[in-house]
């Protein structure tokens, strides 16, 4: 049964991607990336992972990573590419040269939610951009 502070939800406010996450299992959500109130990518989907270790705080157990799927914007494509290829302390230094970028998820349900945060270093540096799958540091 649903209550009524749920279904009068405005469209952008956030909300939880998963109500009920399962530990260890990861979801995949389709969103949105703006900067600066920009859309600098028509898609981009968007992979929370929920870790079940013991010590961690509840944003800590949340693993998020985004692939780009669609043409992203000339200055934030030249960013992922310098990105995606540095090595070593090379690639922290870049990700930290990178302005924050904010992600609008859709849920299955309808509602929305808003993630801030830098993109960081991707595991898997090859292919193509739409295939490299860079993490995302929420802010607190």
């Amino acid at each position: 049964m649903r209550n009524a502070a749920s279904t009068s939800r405005t469209p952008l406010a956030p909300a939880p991607v998963d109500g009920s996450p399962v530990l260890g299992a990861e979801r995949w959500r389709v969103g949105r990336p703006y900067r600066g109130g920009r859309l600098v990518c028509g898609c981009v989907h968007v992979a929370i992972r929920f870790d079940d270790r013991l010590g961690l705080t509840r944003r800590e157990r949340r693993t998020v990573r985004v692939r780009f799927c669609e043409p992203v914007a000339d200055e934030l494509r030249a960013e992922l590419s310098e990105l995606a290829r540095r090595r070593g302390g090379a690639d922290e230094r870049a990700a930290e040269r990178i302005d924050p970028i904010e992600v609008v998820i859709e849920d299955p349900s309808g509602r929305y939610e808003r993630m801030t945060g830098r993109l960081r270093p991707a595991h898997i540096r090859h292919g193509r951009l739409r295939e490299i799958e860079f993490g995302l540091r929420e802010r607190a």
